[in-house]
């Protein structure tokens, strides 16, 4: 058993007994990993804001080889980002963030292009206007897939590599624009507008931090519904996120000024 120092990311925390928690995280340093805090629920709180979800702190922790759950003996708040989120619509952008790593991401392999990404994101969560949140949380979930080996493939056929159909037709269940004669084998076959497809290149290829810079995504509705379509068709443990569902609950409700497309949908199917 060895004693280990990483930052991570806090996703998501169980209560364990009476006074303890389980502690869900994704590490720089050590992948997904979940930690054992003993006495983490009993005052005065041992570990502070650092066992917080959105936190990002710096553990040390006894890592037990072939377990599934380690034993915490420190935990430091790096930065408390689930503190500084006042504003709801920011705070359901950034949690969607979380529910994207916990759903998508499996193992306890290192990853620091992935952690640096979240890291991003995050970021660009509590700075970015808050009409560009869309933007940035497409952004993550784009880039998130390219780095797991799953990239939307827009340059060619992601069936057979020829020359994609100009009328600009995506697969989400073959990952990504494909030709016409593919297109007429294929089911579930959508028509991009052009102003979604410009849209969907850019976020793919810029940094996510630069998804901030935009104050609106063109045709939003219609590419979120096909980036949904297309995790759910490659991650059998995506099945859309919740932290949005609320929050297009509260602005259909009127509770709240609209800060997120709607869910229309994307466009004309070809069948």
């Amino acid at each position: 058993m060895a004693i280990v120092t990483t930052e991570g990311i806090v996703l998501k925390t169980y209560a364990l007994g009476d006074t303890s928690r389980i502690v869900v995280a994704y590490t720089r340093e050590h992948g997904l990993r979940k930690f054992v805090a003993k006495g983490a629920r009993k005052p005065p709180l041992r570990f502070g804001f650092a066992l917080e979800p959105l936190s990002r702190s710096r553990f040390v922790f006894y890592m037990k080889p072939d377990q599934d759950l380690h034993l915490l003996s420190q935990a430091e708040v790096i930065d408390p980002l689930g503190s500084r989120l006042a504003d709801l619509t920011r705070l359901a952008h950034a949690q969607a963030a979380l529910e994207i790593v916990d759903r998508l991401v499996w193992g306890e392999e290192a990853h620091a292009e992935l952690y640096a990404l979240l890291v991003a994101t995050l970021a660009g969560c509590a700075s970015a206007p808050v009409a560009s949140l869309p933007a940035v949380t497409l952004a993550f979930q784009l880039q998130l897939a390219s780095e797991l080996g799953y990239r939307p493939r827009l340059d060619a056929c992601a069936v057979d590599g020829r020359p994609v159909s100009q009328r600009r037709l995506f697969s989400a269940g073959r990952g990504g624009l494909v030709c016409d004669g593919c297109a007429a084998r294929e089911g579930g076959v959508v028509v991009l507008s052009a102003e979604a497809l410009a849209s969907f290149a850019l976020l793919l290829s810029r940094p996510v931090g630069d998804a901030g810079l935009y104050t609106e995504v063109a045709r939003g509705a219609e590419l979120l519904r096909v980036v949904e379509d297309f995790l759910k068709a490659h991650f059998q443990r995506f099945r859309g996120l919740r932290s949005l569902e609320v929050l297009r609950t509260l602005e259909a409700e009127g509770g709240m000024p609209a800060r997120l497309p709607g869910r229309m949908p994307p466009g004309e199917r070809t069948s």
